[in-house]
C-alpha cells in the first residue's frame, strides 16, 4: 500500500493544479528529442565503420534510414514548441487564467486541440460572467434594500425635525404675539368696561320721571358707538393675528391654492417681526413693505409660503438684532420686503440692514442644521427650510450681501406649479 502511494505521489506534482502525470507534453518532447539525437548518433556511427570496412549494403541502409530520420526530427522540432505552449495554456487555463490564448496554426492535430481550448476559454468566461453578474445583482439587490431602509428611516428623521422646527416657529410665534394680543384685549376690556357705564347711565337718564336732556343722552349714544367702533378695530386686529397664526398651524394638507401674495407677506412680516421683539426686548425695525398692487394671484401651498416668508423675516430681524447688540454708535434697523411680477413668475425681496453675510457663510447658509447663533432657539434648520419650499414649488432662493451692510433674499416663485411641484405637495 505505501509502494503503490509513493508510485501515486510520484505521478503527480504537487504544484500542478491538473494533477498531470509527470510524463506530460513537455517531458514526452525531451525523451523524443534525445531518443532522436541517439538515433542520429547510432546512424552517423554505423555509416562510418561500415564505409571504413568497405559494407556497401550497411552503409545504404543508414543513409536510407537517416534521410527520414532528418525529416521525422524537423517535424518534431516544429511541433514541440507549439506542444510545450498548449501544455503552458492548459495549465494556466486550470489556474484560473483566462487572458492567455494561443493562437491556431496549420491544420494538424495540435491546431484542433487549440481550436477547442479556445472554445473552452470563451465558454469558461462567459461562465465566469454569468457567476459574477449575478453575484452583482444579488449584492446590488441587497445594497438596493439598505439604501431604501435608509431612505426611508432618513424620510422619518427629516420628518420629524421639520415638525419639531414647526413646533418651534409656533413657539416662538406665540412669545412674540403674546404682547401683540394682550394690548387690543385691554383696550376691548377698557372699552366693554366704559361702554358698560355709559349704558347705565343712559339708563338711569332715561328712569328719570319728566323730561330729560336729549343732548346728553345723544352724547351718552355717541360715546357707546364710539367705543363699540374702537372694540370692533381691535377685534379685527386679533382676528387678524389669529388668522395668520393659524395659517402655519394647518400644516402642509391644503395643497397648492390660488393666493394673494401680498396679503400673506403683510401678514408674515408682521408676525415674524413681533416674535423678534419677544426675544429682543426694546428691539423695533422700520418695516417698509414695497408691494406690487397689481401682482396677480399665484397657485402656492399657502401654509408653506407663509412659513417660507415668516423665516426669512425672522431671520433678517434676528441679524439686525444682532448689530444693534453689537453697535456702538447711532443704529436704525430697517427691514424691507418687496414683491413684484415678471414675465413668468413674482419676485419677492427681503432685504435687511443687519450685520451682512461672509462668503462662507453664503455658501452653507441653506444646509439643514448650519447657523451662526448659537442659541436654542437656533436649530439651523429655517433657512434650508425656506430652501426646501421653494424648490418644491418650482422656484429658486439668491442671496447678496455685503458684511457689515445688508444682506437681501431673493427669492422667485412661479405663477402656477409644474405638475412635479403639485405631485410633491400631494
Amino acid at each position: 500500500m505505501k509502494q503503490h502511494a509513493s508510485r501515486l505521489d510520484e505521478r503527480h506534482d504537487a504544484n500542478d493544479p491538473l494533477r498531470m502525470s509527470k510524463f506530460s507534453i513537455r517531458r514526452s518532447s525531451v525523451q523524443q528529442l534525445l531518443c532522436m539525437l541517439f538515433m542520429h548518433i547510432f546512424l552517423i556511427i554505423a555509416g562510418v565503420v561500415s564505409l571504413a570496412q568497405g559494407n556497401w549494403l550497411i552503409l545504404a541502409l543508414s543513409v536510407g534510414a537517416y534521410i527520414p530520420l532528418i525529416l521525422h526530427t524537423i517535424i518534431i522540432a516544429i511541433n514541440i514548441p507549439r506542444l510545450v505552449e498548449v501544455e503552458v495554456w492548459i495549465r494556466r487555463l486550470g489556474a484560473g487564467d483566462f487572458e492567455h490564448s494561443v493562437e491556431p496554426w496549420g491544420n494538424d492535430e495540435v491546431s484542433s486541440v487549440v481550436i477547442v481550448l479556445e472554445a473552452l476559454r470563451q465558454n469558461s468566461i462567459r461562465a465566469l460572467n454569468i457567476d459574477t453578474v449575478t453575484q452583482l445583482s444579488e449584492e446590488l439587490r441587497d445594497r438596493n434594500a439598505e439604501l431604501e431602509q435608509a431612505l426611508a428611516d432618513l424620510q422619518d428623521s427629516q420628518d420629524r425635525i421639520i415638525s419639531q422646527q414647526k413646533l418651534a416657529e409656533l413657539g416662538e410665534l406665540t412669545s412674540g404675539v403674546a404682547h401683540e394680543m394682550r394690548n387690543p384685549l385691554q383696550f376691548i376690556r377698557n372699552f366693554t368696561e366704559s361702554s358698560q357705564e355709559l349704558s347705565e347711565e343712559l339708563q338711569e337718564l332715561l328712569n328719570e320721571s319728566g323730561d330729560f336732556n336729549r343732548e346728553e343722552a345723544v352724547e351718552i349714544v355717541n360715546d357707546i358707538v364710539g367705543n363699540m367702533e374702537r372694540i370692533e378695530h381691535h377685534a379685527n386686529r386679533l382676528n387678524y393675528i389669529a388668522s395668520a397664526m393659524m395659517i402655519l398651524d394647518r400644516g402642509t394638507g391644503g395643497g397648492f391654492r390660488s393666493v394673494d401674495l401680498n396679503r400673506l407677506v403683510i401678514e408674515q412680516t408682521d408676525l415674524g417681526h413681533k416674535a423678534i421683539q419677544a426675544y429682543e426686548p426694546g428691539f423695533e425695525a422700520a418695516v417698509n413693505l414695497d408691494l406690487n398692487p397689481t401682482l396677480d394671484e399665484i397657485e402656492v401651498v399657502p401654509e408653506d409660503i407663509a412659513r417660507a416668508i415668516i423665516n426669512l423675516v425672522m431671520n433678517a430681524c434676528e441679524s439686525m438684532a444682532e448689530r444693534r447688540r453689537l453697535a456702538e454708535g447711532e443704529y436704525g434697523p430697517q427691514l424691507t420686503v418687496s414683491t413684484d411680477s415678471t414675465d413668468d413668475g413674482v419676485i419677492m425681496l427681503v432685504r435687511d440692514n443687519g450685520t451682512g453675510l461672509s462668503q462662507e457663510v453664503k455658501e452653507r447658509m441653506f444646509n439643514p442644521f448650519y447657523t451662526t447663533r448659537k442659541t436654542p432657539r437656533n436649530t439651523g434648520l429655517g433657512l434650508s427650510l425656506v430652501w426646501d419650499i421653494v424648490r418644491e414649488h418650482g422656484g429658486s432662493v439668491a442671496a447678496a450681501s455685503v458684511r457689515g451692510e445688508y444682506t437681501e433674499l431673493r427669492v422667485v416663485l412661479p405663477t402656477s406649479p409644474a405638475s412635479e411641484s403639485m405631485d410633491a405637495a400631494e
